[in-house]
């Protein structure tokens, strides 16, 4: 009887444990706006990109699963396969799949509402991340949208204002523009802070050429250039239309042309420091890094406001790659051994589990100051 007694205690202690284990593993979603409650802080998060195979959009992914997960997390990822019907499906599939919350690139504008609408039925909190869609479309979405978390890109209109003022810094007069489909947000802002500053300083635009892909850059290239043999510059909006390019002014024998270009990639770098290219700007993906900084505070309860009590939309600074710190810049963001260039210390100073004292104010202090390539290299060296 004793013994019998004895094992029916124990089994009561086992089902009243399994009771309370299983309570804990119940929806993380809290009353309050779906602020997630795992007290572990580790979370599945999804991240799409645009497409898959072009460099720049792989890496846009690569570096927010590398944060993400450098935080603790776990990421499921996919490709909008380019299309907007397909960015739209991602949206409801991480909504199926139960995810945490999202790292969403909206490279397709007009889907920006159904987007957000997909996550705020869901109630799962999400955070636009290098593409944002159209302005005023984000800007009722960070003020009505109570799970959105925020915005954040480059400032790509002060990209191409860099880039016009080094131009007439160099004498430059007249200059032709290549670049990425017209009504592509990252290549008409770029166009739009290049005039603004270099036609206020007396230069002249004389063609630009707008490609499909960068399939069509040498030709593209070679047509305008050999209608404009006397321009003194050209600037391409991203180093994706740097070879074609080269390819076109190699042809015509324009050795003396000063090229710029955005987006500095692995191998444009390289002809920086050959003296082919006489400066680059990038910086491109560093919001790329941030975003799941911002997602994870909102999961961690910590929800960073603006000073108006909104979401925040954040823009990172582009930084010059010059002859001068090429090497450098290799060095960190290409480095051979494969790491990434933001170190894991800076990405947790960015978050309450680390950092309790983290606010707006933080994150506009990291931008303006935290992120020169100096500064990214010094904390990377640091480890």
């Amino acid at each position: 009887m004793k013994k019998m007694r004895k094992s029916l205690l124990i089994i009561v202690a086992i089902i009243t444990l399994l009771a309370f284990t299983l309570a804990g593993c119940g929806d993380k979603a809290s009353d309050d706006g779906g602020g997630a409650t795992d007290s572990s802080g580790s979370y599945k998060i999804g991240v799409n990109t645009w497409g898959s195979g072009v460099p720049i959009l792989d890496n846009f992914g690569d570096v927010s699963v590398y944060s993400a997960e450098a935080l603790g997390n776990e990421t499921v990822r996919a490709s909008d396969d380019f299309t907007a019907d397909k960015e739209l499906t991602n949206a409801q599939n991480f909504a199926s799949q139960g995810v945490d919350g999202v790292v969403f690139q909206l490279a397709a504008p007009p889907v920006l509402p159904e987007v957000g609408k997909v996550f705020a039925d869901a109630k799962i909190p999400f955070v636009f991340s290098v593409f944002i869609g159209d302005d005023a479309d984000l800007e009722k979405e960070l003020a009505s949208n109570e799970y959105i978390v925020g915005a954040i890109d480059s400032d790509m209109v002060f990209d191409g204002e860099l880039i016009g003022q080094q131009a007439l810094d160099d004498g430059v007069k007249t200059a032709c523009i290549i670049g990425g489909n017209i009504g592509d947000n990252n290549m008409d802002q770029r166009i739009a802070g290049f005039k603004k500053v270099f036609e206020a300083g007396g230069g002249k635009v004389l063609a630009e050429a707008r490609c499909t892909d960068a399939s069509e850059a040498a030709t593209k290239a070679e047509d305008m250039l050999s209608s404009n043999k006397d321009v003194d510059a050209l600037y391409a909006l991203v180093g994706d239309y740097i070879p074609g390019s080269m390819s076109a002014i190699d042809n015509l024998q324009l050795g003396d042309l000063l090229v710029y270009v955005s987006c500095t990639d692995a191998a444009t770098a390289e002809l920086i420091k050959e003296g082919r290219i006489k400066r680059g700007n990038d910086g491109i993906n560093l919001a790329a890094f941030i975003t799941p900084t911002l997602l994870q505070n909102w999961l961690d309860g910590n929800k960073i406001l603006d000073d108006s009590g909104k979401a925040p939309h954040f823009r990172t600074i582009p930084f010059a790659v010059t002859a001068d710190n090429v090497e450098d810049y290799l060095n960190t963001f290409y480095a051979p051994d494969g790491s990434q260039p933001l170190a894991e210390s800076l990405l947790k100073s960015l978050i309450v589990k680390d950092n309790p004292d983290v606010t707006y104010q933080t994150y506009v202090d990291f931008i303006q100051n935290g992120l020169t390539l100096e500064k990214i290299m010094e904390a990377k060296n640091a480890g």
